[in-house]
């Protein structure tokens, strides 16, 4: 990750829940502060990302924040089984293909996708790009791997 974190950049280790222990609906919503934990790197790509899911106890949705470095093209060009995926940039602008259409998106746009259409971010850009991405519903669906549009770049 680079020199300059944003404000979305996580600065401790851990998430620490925030409840509004005197209010009776407490019980009925999960808070945290996103700055609270540090990205740990994905498992496929290696690009660090939060699981806001599991912090929050979400049992619908996965929703992720990921900060994609510069240079980085490792996600898989791919499409899912069951989940679709909403996107949104919150600092960018965020580089991405789908259905074959490289795209760049400017920070505040989101993009829904569905479950059949290949998509893959990357970034071959100078800044970090963060994006907030949601799958739904909140299934193990590993994807189905696509020839990559730009052959050469995953890595």
């Amino acid at each position: 990750m680079t020199g300059s974190r944003s404000r979305f950049a996580p600065t401790a280790s851990r998430f620490i829940p925030i409840r509004d222990t005197g209010s009776a609906m407490a019980d009925q919503y999960t808070m945290i502060d996103v700055a609270d934990p540090d990205p740990v790197p994905s498992e496929k790509s290696g690009t660090p990302s939060i699981d806001l899911g599991e912090a929050l106890g979400c049992e619908q949705l996965r929703p992720m924040l990921w900060f994609v470095e510069p240079g980085n093209h490792r996600k898989r060009y791919h499409s899912h089984h069951t989940q679709e995926e909403f996107y949104y940039v919150l600092e960018g602008p965020g580089r991405m293909i789908v259905a074959g259409d490289e795209l760049t998106v400017p920070a505040g746009t989101a993009i829904r996708i569905p479950p059949d259409t290949p998509r893959k971010t990357f970034n071959d850009t100078e800044e970090e790009h963060v994006w907030l991405v949601v799958g739904a519903p909140n299934v193990e669906d590993p994807g189905i791997v696509h020839e990559d549009p730009r052959p050469g770049e995953a890595e």
